[in-house]
C-alpha cells in the first residue's frame, strides 16, 4: 500500500479499515454459495433457495434507516465490531438446524449486519481520505474488497460444504476482520462531529443524485453478470468452462483497473472519469454479443468492461465524499447501499425478461441502456457546471484535515 496511502496515523487507520473490509468480503463470497449448496443438498426447491437468498438483500434494506442512529450512539468503531460479531454468530446458527423458516430469519439478520458494517466502514474511509487522494484510496479499497470476494469460492472448494467446518471458517474471517479495528482511534470523532443529522431526504437525494444513480446502475450490472452471463454464454452453445472463464475475465478487469482509474480520477476529477467509464461501458455492452460470437475479442472487451463498470461504485463513493460533510457521510452512504440493493433486485429480473422475450443475444441491451442513462446524466451535469463561472462549493479537504464543523457560506 506504499505510496497509495498518506503517511502517519491517517494512513495507518485507512489501511486497517481497508483490511477489515477485505477480510469481511471473503466471508460474504464464501457464505452465499455455501448456504445455497446446503439447501440444495437438503432437497429445497430452486425457487425457495432464490427467495431465501433474496431475503439477505431485504435484511440489508431494513437495516439502512437504523445504521446512522447506531453509529452515532455506539461510535463508528464499536458499530463495525458489533456488526461483525452479529454476522459471525448468525453464521454459526445456520448449521444447527436446516430449517427454511429459521434460515430466512438468519439470512435477514446476516444481511442487516453486513449492510451496517459496509455503510460505516465506507463512510470511515471516505472521511479519513485526503481530498487529493480520495479516488485512489477508494480504488484501493475496491481492489482489496474484490480480491477478498474472489478468495471466498476458493476457500469453499477447500473446506467443502459438509458439516460445521465451512461455517466456522467463514465466521473466523469475520473475527479476524474485527482485530484491526482495535487500533483505529480517529474515526469516531470524524463521523460523530456536528453535521446536518436531520438532513431532509429531498436534500440528500438532490446532492447525491449522481452517486445514487451510479451505484444503482452498478448493482444492475454486477448481479446481472454474475447470474446471467453464464446463462447467456451457454445459450450460444459454448461450453460451461468458457462461460466460467469469461465471467472470471470480467471480474479480473474489475480488480486490475480500479487503481489506474482511481489515479485518473484524482487528476481529472471523479465526475469526468465516471463520464468516460459510462461511455466505455456502454460501448462494451453493445459490442458484447458480436465479440462473444467471434471468440477471442470477448476477452479484452470484458476485461475493459469489468474495470469501467466496477468504477461506477468506486467513483460514486468519491462523489459522495466530495459533496457531504463528515457527520453526513453515514447517512449518505446508507442511501448508496439502499440504491445498490435495489439494483441487485431489479437487474436479473429486467435482463432475464428481455432475454426470454427477444433472445439471448439481448443480454447486454438493457445493461447498455442503464449505462448510457448514467452517461447522459453525467454529461448534463458537466455541461451545467461548465456554464457556471465560479460555483460555490464546499472546500476540497478531507474530514481528517479538519474535525471542526465545516464553515458556512457568509450571509448576504
Amino acid at each position: 500500500m506504499g505510496g497509495l496511502l498518506p503517511d502517519g496515523r491517517i494512513g495507518r487507520e485507512l489501511s486497517l479499515v481497508v483490511t477489515t473490509g477485505a477480510l469481511a468480503s471473503v466471508t460474504l463470497s464464501l457464505g452465499v454459495p455455501l448456504l445455497s449448496i446446503v439447501l440444495d443438498r437438503h432437497g429445497v426447491e430452486p425457487a425457495a433457495i432464490g427467495l431465501n437468498t433474496a431475503l439477505g438483500g431485504f435484511g440489508s434494506l431494513l437495516a439502512v434507516p437504523f445504521a446512522e442512529r447506531i453509529a452515532h450512539r455506539l461510535g463508528a468503531v464499536r458499530t463495525m465490531r458489533a456488526a461483525l460479531a452479529v454476522a459471525a454468530v448468525t453464521l454459526l446458527l445456520f448449521p444447527l438446524a436446516i430449517d427454511l423458516f429459521l434460515w430466512s430469519l438468519w439470512r435477514m439478520l446476516f444481511g442487516a449486519a453486513g449492510a451496517v458494517l459496509f455503510i460505516v466502514s465506507e463512510a470511515a474511509i471516505n472521511a479519513l481520505a485526503p481530498a487529493d487522494q480520495r479516488a485512489r484510496i477508494l480504488a484501493l479499497y475496491a481492489t482489496a474488497f474484490s480480491l477478498g470476494f474472489a478468495a471466498g469460492p476458493l476457500l469453499l472448494a477447500l473446506t467443502g460444504s459438509e458439516g460445521f467446518l465451512p461455517f466456522l471458517v467463514a465466521a473466523g474471517f469475520l473475527v479476524a476482520a474485527a482485530l484491526p479495528l482495535r487500533l483505529v482511534e480517529g474515526v469516531d470523532g470524524l463521523l460523530a462531529g456536528r453535521g446536518e443529522l436531520d438532513l431532509p431526504v429531498a436534500v440528500l437525494v438532490r446532492r447525491a443524485g449522481l452517486p445514487l444513480l451510479g451505484v444503482l446502475v452498478y448493482g444492475l450490472l454486477e448481479t446481472s453478470f454474475f447470474s446471467l452471463l453464464p446463462v447467456y454464454v451457454l445459450a450460444l452453445g459454448r461450453p460451461e468452462a468458457v462461460a466460467a472463464l469469461l465471467l472470471s475475465v470480467w471480474i479480473a478487469g474489475n480488480i486490475l483497473l480500479q487503481l489506474p482509474i482511481g489515479r485518473l480520477a484524482d487528476r481529472i476529477g471523479a465526475l469526468r472519469t465516471l463520464e468516460l467509464c459510462a461511455g466505455l461501458s456502454t460501448l462494451a455492452l453493445l459490442l458484447l454479443d458480436p465479440a462473444v460470437r467471434a471468440g477471442w475479442p470477448a476477452w479484452p472487451l470484458l476485461l475493459l468492461g469489468g474495470g469501467t463498470m466496477g468504477a461506477f461504485y468506486t467513483l460514486s463513493l468519491v462523489l459522495v465524499g466530495e459533496r457531504f460533510r463528515p457527520a453526513e457521510l453515514v447517512r449518505a452512504n446508507a442511501a448508496l447501499v439502499a440504491s445498490f440493493q435495489l439494483g441487485l433486485l431489479f437487474g436479473p429480473t429486467v435482463v432475464g425478461a428481455t432475454m426470454e422475450a427477444i433472445g439471448p443475444a439481448t443480454f447486454g441491451w438493457p445493461l447498455a441502456c442503464a449505462a448510457s442513462a448514467l452517461g447522459i446524466a453525467l454529461l448534463r451535469v458537466a455541461a451545467r457546471l461548465d456554464r457556471l463561472p465560479s460555483p460555490r462549493m464546499l472546500p476540497r479537504r478531507s474530514a481528517a484535515e479538519d474535525c471542526n464543523p465545516w464553515p458556512r457560506p457568509p450571509q448576504p
